[in-house]
């Protein structure tokens, strides 16, 4: 696995919670501004993207200089100015308040480029390993006001080894309602084969994060299952058989994006299965991630015929679906 310093890459996903969590607080003055309810999370997610990337080419961060991402510089050009001035309003504010303010970008040039950036193709340039990012992962949740994930994750042979979650919503202790927006949020660093830590979302380095691990058994016998609010991308009847299955009574907690992948590597879930519709194909940067956070906890992932999961290119192979679950729990191939 790449052994390097990791404080620039906590800073880089610290700063862009501070993008998602402005824009999520301005989010009805966005979509007033510029005449769509959907333009809040796009401007978030160009935001985010433009931040992390800036960052992480700011520090030198190995492998930065071309990401796996979701956005695209073309997502400007329904915006037009107005969308322009908001991404280097938002992403000049978040970087300056992480110390990284000369990164930031002042020109719409600089805005495409970086955006531009996040558009690699491993298998047809040839690499090897390289970063996946999800600038929003869980749009609902963020138009909601409620859950949402920045993703950053390393992959290395078609295996995630660093993954790094953002949860600028997300408690770091026990909640009686996940669905609330925290005041703090939280961030999840895992590196596999070494370990897996926890902090607040305002984290500048690695010594701002404590240790975090999967729970050794669900607590009274009671499997403590995610389910997503979002229903489009999964087979409900499938995983309502596949928790059947188990023989074991369950707790849902409905919890959008991957922060479902931080409830499990830190001790507050046992289950997440995302059995996906016949036909639907998963991203890398939906789950690359996520999935090095929980491996680094002691969790597994794995596809639903219980096969590694593994990440080729822009696409995971999972057949079946993806489960992420502790050791203390089972669930057969299906």
């Amino acid at each position: 696995m790449s052994t390097f310093d990791l404080d620039p890459v906590v800073r880089a996903v610290s700063a862009a919670s501070r993008v998602a969590r402005r824009a999520a607080a301005e989010r009805a003055n966005l979509a007033d501004l510029l005449k769509d309810d959907k333009s809040p999370v796009t401007v978030a997610d160009l935001a985010v993207q433009v931040a992390v990337t800036a960052a992480l080419r700011a520090a030198g961060v190995p492998h930065a200089d071309r990401l796996v991402g979701e956005e695209g510089a073309d997502s400007l050009d329904a915006g037009g100015s107005v969308m322009i001035e908001q991404l280097i309003r938002l992403s000049g504010e978040s970087l300056d308040a992480a110390g990284l303010g000369h990164a930031a970008p002042t020109t719409e040039a600089a805005l495409r480029e970086l955006l531009d950036a996040a558009g690699l193709d491993p298998a047809a340039e040839g690499r090897d390993t390289f970063w996946c990012l999800d600038p929003i992962d869980g749009t609902k949740g963020f138009l909601r006001g409620q859950q949402f994930a920045i993703a950053l994750g390393l992959v290395e042979g078609r295996d995630p080894q660093i993954g790094l979650l953002g949860c600028p919503h997300l408690p770091l202790g026990e909640s009686d309602d996940y669905g609330a927006a925290d005041d703090t949020g939280s961030i999840y660093l895992g590196v596999v084969g070494e370990g897996a830590w926890a902090g607040p979302a305002t984290a500048s380095g690695t010594t701002d994060l404590a240790p975090t691990a999967v729970s050794p058994e669900p607590p009274g016998g009671r499997v403590r299952v995610c389910l997503s609010y979002e229903k489009a991308h999964s087979d409900t009847d499938r995983t309502s058989a596949a928790l059947e299955a188990t023989g074991v009574q369950t707790t849902p907690i409905h919890i959008d994006s991957q922060c479902k992948y931080a409830m499990v590597a830190s001790g507050r879930a046992d289950l997440y299965l995302r059995l996906a519709r016949e036909g639907y194909r998963e991203k890398s940067w939906d789950h690359a991630a996520g999935a090095a956070v929980v491996r680094a906890a002691g969790g597994i992932v794995e596809s639903a015929t219980g096969q590694p999961l593994r990440i080729d290119g822009r696409w995971v192979d999972a057949p079946g679906g993806i489960v992420v679950r502790t050791n203390a729990v089972t669930v057969p191939p299906m």
